[in-house]
């Protein structure tokens, strides 16, 4: 049951990731945002994205953006998946016996 638990949470953070990856790439090449997929993309991750887009602004230079806030998401949600697999690491089981020599 844990090995199936561990593998969820690997495939959705895992997806999760992807998912901000090309968020980050998208909105730092500055793609257009009314193609369908962008579109789409854009509004999967908002939820994802919204605790910290007040928090960080979007850094603009040159005509490319870097999205502080997709960052802090991709570090904060590898940062938790990673911890919840290391709750999930530890076995429910109890600790088999050492075998004691007898005494010769």
């Amino acid at each position: 049951m844990i090995k199936i638990l561990r593998a969820l949470i690997n495939i959705v953070v895992s997806i999760i990731e992807l998912l901000l990856t090309f968020r980050l790439i998208f909105m730092f090449l500055t793609v257009n945002p009314e193609t369908p997929f962008v579109a789409w993309l854009y509004r999967v991750t908002a939820p994802l994205v919204a605790p910290f887009a007040k928090i960080l602004p979007n850094w603009k230079f040159s005509g490319f953006v870097v999205d502080f806030a997709t960052v802090a998401a991709l570090i904060v949600f590898a940062l938790a998946g990673g911890l919840l697999l290391i709750v999930f690491s530890y076995s429910r089981k109890a600790p088999a016996p050492v075998a004691v020599p007898p005494d010769a």
